[in-house]
């Protein structure tokens, strides 16, 4: 089953009356928390999924999320950071 689509019984019962999948709410939450952590490593990442999201149907989303996050943070220093992109003349 793809991350982000748990079975239908597996979903919690508020998010299937505002309409929300564990994938937005995933992402969504996940870029909140680059907002405010950008040097987490995925071990602390992992640890807040579990206490932001403590129902055990949440726990599969932990990877997903991790990855967003690991993701953005690498991403952010690219954007902080241009110097460290080593740029190579092309060989023929």
């Amino acid at each position: 089953m793809p991350v982000g689509r748990p079975r239908a019984d597996r979903q919690l019962s508020h998010c299937k009356e505002v309409d929300l999948s564990c994938r937005t709410c995933i992402q969504q939450s996940s870029q909140n928390l680059l907002q405010i952590a950008a040097t987490l490593d995925s071990a602390m990442v992992r640890q807040l999924f579990a206490a932001m999201y403590p129902n055990s149907n949440c726990q599969s989303n932990a990877p997903a999320f991790v990855q967003i996050v690991m993701r953005g943070q690498a991403a952010k220093e690219l954007r902080i950071r241009p110097e460290s992109i080593r740029r190579h003349a092309a060989v023929a």
